[in-house]
């Protein structure tokens, strides 16, 4: 596989992100993940598939709209930033803020090994919303 193909691979990943979580996929969403994956938001950390489904599935609903990300590759690893906005199905309140990723090629094609949610407030940063 080349750069090319990697980056095309790593787009679809950051893309199924977001359109498993919002379709209430949360087995689909869980499986981008490696099985010792981490998801860190709000202040914790959620690791492993159980865990993440479990996150998906009580989810608020929603849309994520996703930037164009910012990859660095390296060999079988990737380092990732992407910016996002999430607008609530119920109220359309927005949430802003970016993501920091660590992927990594598997078997099954490239995963989440870890994924950092941090908001952007008034304040600055925050694992917070």
């Amino acid at each position: 596989m080349g750069r090319v193909d990697d980056l095309e691979a790593l787009h679809a990943l950051l893309a199924r992100y977001c359109s498993t979580m919002d379709r209430r996929d949360a087995d689909g969403w869980a499986e981008l993940f490696t099985d010792d994956g981490q998801f860190f938001a709000f202040g914790r950390s959620f690791d492993g598939h159980d865990r993440l489904r479990k996150l998906a599935a009580e989810s608020p609903l929603g849309v994520h709209i996703g930037s164009e990300p910012v990859f660095a590759l390296d060999g079988d690893e990737a380092a990732a930033q992407q910016n996002f906005v999430f607008v609530y199905a119920d109220d359309h309140h927005m949430r802003i803020g970016f993501y920091d990723d660590v992927l990594v090629r598997t078997d099954d094609g490239w995963r989440f090994r870890t994924r950092r949610c941090t908001f952007q407030s008034a304040d600055g940063p925050s694992d917070r919303p």
